[in-house]
């Protein structure tokens, strides 16, 4: 008897929400929720968990979610029977923990309280309208991140005021070229070396004494220290596809900033 009451409670209650649902629609709002924590830096591991439980949270089932650094294919099935497939390419990448903190908030709100899809668009614009981290404060960062590592590696006095300067331009530098120049690689390369040629100018001034010092510690701004902890993540999750992918792009990455500084070293030898 109890089991026919609650029979008769989900018949009229849930599938009545199951009817008017737009399941492909809303695949496409989850997706944008993956998409968006998969550029603000999460690992593939929880924007897979994160989908999957967000597609569960609607009652859909045999949930299969396949995601590399640049695509995002998920396939669900519907309470109705509905086979459901989506695939979106990923073409930009990022860290901004604040927002994927948001983004985790969101995504367990979502399960939580079932919303429709349009409230689930109009949620997901408050977390992506938040302000991101200002230019200023990048530069304080990059200031603090750049004379610590020069007083780290025993720079004398001038050497740390030359790395402080030299933060404040990787850090305009990132500001402009990687906003123009969506390839990495280029990006990558013409910021370490317009950095290298401005440490040899900042010894050349005489306001630094050690350039390899003030390259050094300009350096570590640039490495992708996060994407290669991430790789390594994935690789120890299961993800050996992404996690070797996106190794493989850090030390690209990486090795396009030690070509341009060691441009900028050819260059530069010549006047030292």
């Amino acid at each position: 008897e109890i089991s026919r009451m609650y029979e008769s409670i989900k018949e009229t209650t849930v599938k009545p929400i199951e009817q008017d649902m737009d399941y492909d629609k809303l695949l496409q709002a989850i997706l944008e929720i993956g998409e968006q924590m998969l550029i603000a830096g999460a690992e593939v591991s929880r924007v897979e968990d994160s989908i999957i439980r967000l597609c569960r949270s609607y009652s859909c089932y045999k949930v299969n979610v396949f995601i590399i650094t640049s695509n995002m294919q998920v396939t669900m099935i519907t309470p109705q029977g509905k086979i459901c497939t989506q695939i979106r390419r990923v073409d930009d990448y990022g860290v901004n923990f604040d927002r994927l903190d948001y983004l985790n908030d969101l995504s367990r709100r979502v399960c939580r309280e079932k919303y429709p899809v349009d409230q689930i668009y109009v949620e997901l614009e408050k977390v992506m309208s938040r302000p991101s981290g200002s230019l200023g404060r990048n530069i304080f960062a990059s200031i603090l991140v750049s004379a610590g590592f020069s007083v780290f590696f025993s720079g004398s006095f001038r050497d740390v005021i030359s790395s402080a300067i030299l933060g404040v331009i990787i850090s305009l530098l990132n500001n402009i070229v990687f906003k123009k120049e969506k390839n990495l690689f280029v990006s990558s390369f013409a910021v370490s070396f317009i950095s290298g040629v401005s440490a040899f100018v900042l010894v050349l001034t005489r306001i630094g004494s050690n350039v390899n010092i003030i390259m050094i510690a300009g350096i570590m701004i640039l490495i992708p220290g996060i994407a290669m902890t991430n790789s390594i993540r994935d690789m120890l999750t299961g993800d050996i596809a992404t996690g070797t992918l996106r190794l493989l792009n850090s030390v690209m990455i990486a090795i396009s900033i030690a070509s341009g500084f060691a441009l900028s070293i050819i260059l530069g030898g010549r006047f030292l």
